[in-house]
């Protein structure tokens, strides 16, 4: 499946970014890394340091920028522009040098992206936020499954991983029992993942 690129996926929710640390997921075989600064605003950027190309998931989040682990060059939150070189203190880092920075919003507990999305994130309800369930199934394989899905009292969304990887993130609302959810959700899993279906 190639994803739709104007359209936002949830890729995280909120409680995946505690302050100080770098969340790593991938949107349709794309790495990220996802972190929030210490001014709340959180960050989605391509999980690979422009210097040596090391991974920014295994970075350090100082304040409102991230920290690369391998030569410890330091990317401003928002725009991802390099802000110190540690080898040249005194000298501006050059403007050409950032972060590849993807579109990010926060909405109702989760956290969205997409390759050039248009708008907003889709409209939902605020309530509990889910357990994300991943499933070794193709989001087209598990959005079929979850419109016949017998789950109510809840939104429900896709978030594909890769092409034979999806994760089901949702919103449970009202005083829908969280509990059941989790388990009618865990019976899909199994049975898709258990199904020649791909």
């Amino acid at each position: 499946m190639s994803i739709d690129p104007k359209c936002w996926y949830p890729v995280a929710s909120g409680a995946d970014l505690p302050q100080g640390h770098v969340y790593q997921t991938r949107l349709d075989g794309h790495s990220l890394a996802i972190w929030r600064a210490a001014s709340g605003q959180v960050n989605i950027w391509e999980d690979r340091c422009p210097h040596r190309g090391v991974r920014f998931s295994i970075g350090i989040v100082e304040g409102d920028e991230l920290r690369c682990q391998y030569h410890a060059w330091r990317f401003a939150s928002g725009s991802g522009a390099c802000t110190h070189i540690p080898a040249q203190p005194d000298r501006k880092p050059a403007a050409a040098i950032r972060a590849t920075v993807w579109p990010a919003v926060e909405r109702a507990g989760l956290v969205w992206t997409g390759l050039s999305p248009e708008g907003e994130p889709q409209e939902i309800e605020t309530g509990m936020i889910l357990r994300a369930i991943p499933i070794d199934r193709s989001a087209a394989v598990v959005e079929e499954a979850l419109a016949t899905a017998p789950i109510a009292a809840t939104r429900l969304l896709v978030h594909p991983v890769m092409p034979d990887r999806s994760v089901i993130r949702g919103v449970a609302l009202g005083d829908a029992d969280v509990l059941a959810i989790d388990a009618l959700l865990e019976t899909l899993r199994r049975s898709l993942e258990a199904s020649g279906a791909c």
